[in-house]
């Protein structure tokens, strides 16, 4: 039987089957598992959903509420009401101690980056030409590699995959599977996996487009429209990198598995076999979603890239394209957010983001106009928000949690004030 409980119910032994309330709301990929872990059952209380779904027929059963107790049914099912009157706690950002130690400024990290990137540059278009010629992988000359791209996302995440964006014609396929590792590594730190699948995920990230060294050079280098036999060829490549990785015991499965399927849509219409829905691993999700950004965000012979911000925000209307969750992971992974969207500061703030600033790196105009400490709006002013400096932003809010219930007349309104001051001025 299922049973809706309140977060701070939940007990280990309990088979949870699901939550109420968004999925910005909790740290869990999964929707369904037995709960077992004192760091999972931690995550749990200490998140915003308004309530845990249980099957007490596959785990354990609730405790009854005691029968003197004062919470009524309806408080029971209206956390998010209560807590409106409470900073918004942060509890779904997961940022394990011992990484939030390492962290580095960014301008430091981006020399260290420079140094992996052009490290890659040779040991992975060495790996890539090596398949070419029919060789096998040696994961041994590559995994030192990995782990160094990690150590530096979790310095600073933003230094290294801003840099592997910048590709010349001749790397791209060496350096965007760089990028994608880099981005699979960075959102599986966020969705606060082990850290053996973390290390797997990155190489999945850089084997994913192996495949392409099986295709004919000249349809690569092509910058102009492909026909549609060329196009066809393309379309081969998640099978051929399968075939080229083969039954290599060093190589971890969920590494042929988003090789394979990367190019697999939630609707079914992705390729090569049509998966959709369930049917297409947590892992070639995340590939999707990172394939995709490196692929719009870097510099192409027949497209000009478009900017972080400008993917993030298209790649999220693209309705049954990506995994919708987790593709709000991402967001909040690259702390990057689209246009529009509402964000709460590290100082009792919350903002609506206006756009990224082409003419600073990495930075995002905001402009604050509510304090969550003393529950009052302020006048919206301008703040452009830059690492390592001034105010950060935390990550995604939601907007009805804040009882913004028509946010879009709010977004006008904070526009149109901000504009008057400005004039004023």
């Amino acid at each position: 039987m299922l049973q809706h409980i309140r977060p701070e119910r939940v007990e280990l032994g309990m088979f949870v089957h699901g939550f109420v309330g968004s999925w910005f709301d909790h740290p869990f990929w999964r929707k369904k598992f037995l709960l077992e872990s004192e760091d999972d059952l931690l995550k749990i209380r200490q998140s915003r959903v308004e309530a845990v779904i249980v099957d007490d027929e596959r785990g354990a059963m609730p405790r009854p509420v005691p029968a003197a107790s004062t919470v009524s049914l309806a408080a029971e099912h209206e956390p998010v009401r209560r807590l409106a009157t409470q900073p918004n706690p942060i509890a779904t950002r997961y940022t394990p101690p011992s990484v939030a130690a390492k962290n580095t400024g960014f301008k430091q990290e981006a020399k260290r980056a420079a140094r992996i990137v052009e490290k890659s540059k040779k040991q992975v278009g060495a790996m890539f030409e090596a398949a070419r010629m029919g060789q096998a992988i040696k994961v041994k000359d590559v995994a030192p590699l990995i782990d160094e791209i990690r150590e530096s996302v979790e310095r600073n995440n933003k230094a290294l995959t801003n840099l592997v964006r910048l590709k010349s014609k001749d790397e791209y396929t060496y350096m965007h599977s760089v990028a994608v590792c880099a981005l699979m590594i960075n959102m599986a730190r966020k969705l606060d996996l082990d850290d053996a699948t973390i290390r797997n995920m990155g190489m999945a990230g850089l084997l994913h487009d192996l495949g392409k060294m099986a295709v004919p050079q000249m349809i690569l280098d092509k910058t102009g429209r492909l026909t549609e036999e060329e196009f066809s060829t393309i379309r081969t490549h998640p099978e051929r990198g399968h075939a080229l990785i083969g039954d290599n015991p060093e190589i971890p499965d969920v590494a042929r598995d988003v090789c394979l399927h990367h190019h697999e849509k939630i609707d079914g219409t992705g390729y090569p076999f049509g998966l959709a829905g369930d049917e297409i691993s947590m892992a070639a999700r995340m590939g999707a979603i990172c394939d995709v950004y490196d692929a719009v965000t870097s510099n192409r012979p027949y497209k000009n890239p478009w900017t972080p911000c400008m993917a993030l925000g298209r790649m999220g209307q693209w309705q049954g394209h990506f995994d919708e969750r987790l593709m709000g992971v991402f967001i909040n992974s690259m702390g990057l957010y689209p246009a529009g969207g509402l964000v709460r500061l590290n100082d009792h703030r919350l903002a609506l983001i206006v756009d990224n600033c082409p003419e600073e790196l990495m930075a995002t105009r905001v402009l604050p106009f509510y304090c969550t400490s003393r529950m009052v709006e302020i006048k919206p002013q301008e703040l452009i928000v830059v690492p390592d400096k001034g105010p950060q932003i935390l990550g995604i809010e939601r907007p009805d949690f804040w009882h913004f219930d028509d946010w879009a007349g709010l977004r006008q309104a904070v526009l149109a004030k901000a504009q008057g001051l400005s004039a004023a001025a």
